[in-house]
């Protein structure tokens, strides 16, 4: 029995179908004529499950009254090479960026290691709750990639991250949004120790000591809610050590990440919990907003060029769940929520 056999018979265990018929690209198509059992979302939830063991993933699509199964291969290899490269060359950057933070308060010969280890655990974890999520719900997934970028001593942090290749949309609303907010917490979850112990190893400033031009002009909200154990006097200012600095970084990835742009992490929570049409309206704003506030807090205006960016290469627009017709449950809703306590918590503010 041919591979594609195979796929027919399990399609004919959940769904009632005409004959599939190829539509370029190794991708095949037809109409839905009714269910063999169940509800449709676990009728797809079924189907997505034990096509994608066999190399295939599923989307059902509405065009007028009638709706189409779309079924198609996804690329299955993992590039080891290229991970192990890309491993290599962030860590040897973030390192290398390590050493120009010796100098700060708590700084030390560990420093260049301790910054490595507070700065990447975290995106690490990010990445890894992501994965672990498209693990559980059997979406077709890439080994999480580090991103590697010069090092602070040329302008740069060392890395730009960490990124995961989706290869399939995930089957529902729930999943997609849940996919989507499982990052950002993970991350942030493990951000709020390296904050914690980077702000008791911090030093207080008298303000009147520090030149307007080496000061932080935003800070994550969450920052600003972790320095008030700090006890700082009046008219004192913190000076961050290499831990608190990479936790600041993480957490302003964190909200990038945040912004419900294109296929953002919050993009896809948006996309999940409005429709396409909300999804695409709310970017256009969203974008518009931090462009507007950029000219008062310029750090917000970048954060503006960057989704104005993703914006323009993605059109503004997010396929959405396979089993598009999907809403969002109890679960999906959760996740919604939780990611708008992160967005607010990591929320850049004027210092």
């Amino acid at each position: 029995m041919s591979e594609l056999d195979k796929t027919r018979e399990v399609i004919n265990k959940h769904f009632e179908v005409t004959e599939l018929v190829e539509i370029g690209n190794g991708a095949y198509r037809a109409q839905v004529i009714g269910l063999k059992e169940g509800d449709l979302v676990t009728s797809f939830r079924s189907l997505y499950s034990e096509l994608v063991r066999l190399g295939y993933a599923p989307a059902l699509r509405r065009e007028g009254s009638s709706l189409y199964l779309i079924i198609a291969r996804y690329g299955s290899r993992y590039n080891l090479a290229l991970w192990i490269a890309l491993a290599a060359l962030t860590i040897a950057s973030v390192y290398y960026s390590g050493l120009a933070l010796i100098g700060l308060p708590g700084g030390g010969p560990l420093t260049p290691g301790l910054y490595l280890l507070g700065l990447l655990t975290p995106l690490l974890i990010h990445e890894s709750g992501h994965w672990l999520a498209m693990r559980r719900y059997r979406v077709p997934r890439s080994l999480p990639y580090l991103i590697p970028a010069p090092p602070l001593q040329l302008g740069f942090l060392g890395t730009l991250g960490a990124v995961i290749n989706m290869k399939w949309i995930p089957a529902t609303a729930d999943e997609l949004a849940i996919i989507g907010v499982s990052g950002p917490l993970a991350g942030f979850l493990v951000a709020l120790p390296v904050a914690l112990v980077g702000l008791k190893t911090s030093a207080l400033v008298p303000a009147s000591l520090v030149p307007p031009s080496s000061t932080i002009s935003v800070v994550p909200m969450i920052m600003n809610v972790l320095m008030v154990f700090l006890h700082a006097p009046a008219g004192y200012v913190v000076e961050m050590s290499p831990l608190a600095f990479a936790a600041y970084i993480v957490f302003f990835v964190t909200f990038l990440n945040l912004i419900p742009v294109g296929q953002l992490d919050g993009g896809h929570v948006l996309r999940a919990a409005l429709g396409e049409r909300g999804h695409m309206v709310i970017s256009f704003i969203l974008v518009a907003v931090l462009l507007a506030l950029g000219l008062y807090v310029p750090t917000l205006g970048l954060f503006g060029l960057i989704a104005l960016a993703l914006l323009f290469l993605t059109r503004g627009r997010h396929p959405g769940p396979a089993l598009e017709e999907s809403r969002l449950s109890k679960s999906g809703v959760v996740a919604v929520i939780i990611y708008g306590v992160l967005l607010a918590l990591t929320l850049p503010i004027p210092s």
